[in-house]
C-alpha cells in the first residue's frame, strides 16, 4: 500500500512547485492583467503625450494671434458703448454713469471736422460764484448758469472747447452790465448773451480728458461730460429758465448759419 501511494504522492508533490491550483490559475490570469495594464500604461503615455503636443501647439498659435493683434484682450480697441449702432461717423459715449436727462440734443462741427454734441440739463443761479470781473454780485441779483452735456460724437479725438453760450433777458441784467450782452442773429431779440465763463463739473462717459501741449485738453471718442455756463455779469435773482437759453452762435462753429439753439427737457 505504501509503494502503490508512492507516485500519487510524487506526482502531487511536483505539481504543489507551482502551487494549488486555484492559485495557479488565479496566477494566470494576473499575469494577463499585469500584460493588459502595462499596454494601457504605454496607451495612457502616448494619449498624454498627444495631449501635451496639442496643448503647446495651442499655446503657440494663441501667442502668434495675440502678437498679430488679431485676438482683442477687453477693454481693447476704440473706445464704445452697448446700445443701438452708431450713425455713420458717429460714436455713442461708453458709458461710466448715466447721463442725466436733457433736452434734445444738437450737433455742431468745425472746418477742420471736429464735432460736439450738445445737449442743455438744468438750470440754476449762484450768488457767490467768482467771476472774472467780481466775487459776488450785488444785492438782489444773481449769476445765471445753464450746465448741459458735452460729447464728442466721433471716432477721434477732438479739442475740449465750450461752443455753448448762455442767453438772457436784457432787460433783466444790470443796467450798467447791459453794454456787455450782446445780441446775435438767429436768438430772440430781446435777448442777449453776456460773457460767459464755462468749466467741466464732472466726467459722464468714455474716457477721461487727454491732456495736450501747451496746457490743451482732448476729448476721447465717445467720451461726454457735464459742463457749466456761467454769465459773468449779475442778473435778477428772479430770472426763470423761460428768461435764458443755450444757443450756439460763434461762426467758428456755425460758419454762415444762424444760432441754433439747444433746448431744454420736457420739451420746453
Amino acid at each position: 500500500m505504501p509503494e502503490a501511494q508512492e507516485p500519487y504522492s510524487r506526482r502531487a508533490e511536483r505539481s504543489s512547485t507551482t502551487g494549488p491550483m486555484g492559485v495557479r490559475e488565479t496566477s494566470g490570469v494576473q499575469v494577463r492583467l499585469g500584460s493588459r495594464e502595462r499596454e494601457r500604461e504605454r496607451r495612457a503615455r502616448r494619449r498624454a503625450g498627444r495631449r501635451s503636443g496639442l496643448v503647446a501647439a495651442g499655446v503657440l498659435v494663441l501667442a502668434g494671434l495675440v502678437t498679430a493683434g488679431l485676438i482683442l484682450t477687453p477693454g481693447s480697441g476704440d473706445g464704445g458703448g452697448t446700445g443701438a449702432a452708431p450713425a455713420a461717423g458717429e460714436q455713442p459715449p461708453a458709458g461710466t454713469g448715466e447721463l442725466p436727462d436733457a433736452g434734445k440734443p444738437i450737433t455742431v462741427g468745425t472746418a477742420d471736422g471736429s464735432q460736439y454734441k450738445i445737449a442743455a440739463v438744468t438750470d440754476g443761479v449762484s450768488g457767490g460764484v467768482e467771476t472774472a470781473s467780481q466775487s459776488s454780485p450785488p444785492s438782489g441779483t444773481s449769476f445765471a448758469y445753464i450746465e448741459y452735456i458735452l460729447s464728442n460724437p466721433t471716432q477721434k479725438q477732438v479739442l475740449l472747447d465750450f461752443p455753448g453760450d448762455v442767453f438772457v433777458r436784457r432787460n433783466l441784467v444790470t443796467a450798467d452790465a447791459r453794454g456787455r450782452c450782446m445780441p446775435q442773429a438767429g436768438v430772440p431779440e430781446d435777448m442777449c448773451t453776456p460773457p460767459t465763463k464755462s468749466q467741466v463739473v464732472r466726467h459722464l462717459a468714455g474716457a477721461a480728458l487727454v491732456s495736450g501741449d501747451g496746457g490743451d485738453k482732448y476729448m476721447a471718442p465717445g467720451s461726454a461730460f457735464l459742463v457749466r455756463a456761467t454769465v459773468d455779469v449779475p442778473v435778477e435773482r428772479g430770472i426763470k429758465r423761460s428768461d435764458m437759453g443755450l444757443y450756439v452762435w460763434k461762426q467758428l462753429y456755425m460758419a454762415d448759419q444762424l444760432a441754433k439753439r439747444a433746448p431744454f427737457p420736457r420739451g420746453d
